[in-house]
């Protein structure tokens, strides 16, 4: 695995093998068949729904929850979560990132977008009270575009390219806003999610 540093993004080529990403498409589309894909647009078994317009969001979205998926069996969803965790660490080494509390990752989405979709607002990933627990973003492309569909950061001045098997991690805040620009020939599939942090309970002389 190559990796590489710009203003806080991680870059990590290689970093999931083009076998696996290649069972995750296949995985997509089978499931799409069987009509097991959630719509987002109106609230679901999940209790998630999407609710951007089409005007600044158009794509399809799947929602993962490793243990409870119909979409991707457990085995390819474990084995990509053990090479997500490799990037992980690698960039919590980078920038010497402490925490004394507990990180989760136990969810992501399966974005796949077709010729000129895509998320083109800016936007950055705690932009709610609901998601203040994010503490930082990842991707990792799966099936890319001849052209376009490069993911951009506003204040870096940064687009990276989709390579398949490319992971990316850069924080959750104001300071990455980011937007996915559309494909102008071909499509793109991707992985997305973030790592969390939980509140711990202050205890009664904390609290004082």
């Amino acid at each position: 695995m190559e990796e590489k540093y710009e203003d806080f993004v991680g870059i990590y080529d290689e970093s999931v093998p083009l076998e696996l990403c290649d069972e995750f498409v296949k995985n997509y589309e089978e499931a799409k068949k069987n009509s097991t894909i959630l719509d987002l647009t109106k609230i679901n078994a999940t209790q998630i729904q999407d609710q951007q317009t089409p005007i600044v969001k158009r794509d399809e979205v799947a929602v993962v929850t490793p243990l409870t998926s119909t979409i991707y069996p457990r085995p390819p969803v474990n084995a990509y979560f053990e090479l997500l965790q490799k990037c992980f660490m690698r960039y919590v080494e980078r920038y010497s990132i402490t925490f004394s509390g507990l990180i989760y990752n136990d969810i992501f989405k399966i974005h796949k977008v077709r010729k000129s979709e895509g998320f083109h607002a800016w936007h950055y990933e705690r932009a709610s009270g609901e998601v203040l627990d994010r503490m930082l973003a990842y991707m990792t492309y799966l099936e890319v575009p001849k052209r376009g569909g490069e993911t951009e950061f506003l204040h870096q001045s940064l687009r990276v390219d989709p390579v398949v098997g490319r992971t990316l991690i850069w924080p959750a805040g104001f300071t990455h806003m980011h937007r996915g620009n559309p494909p102008l020939d071909g499509e793109k599939m991707y992985i997305t999610g973030w790592f969390t942090v939980g509140k711990l309970p202050m205890n009664e002389e904390g609290s004082k």
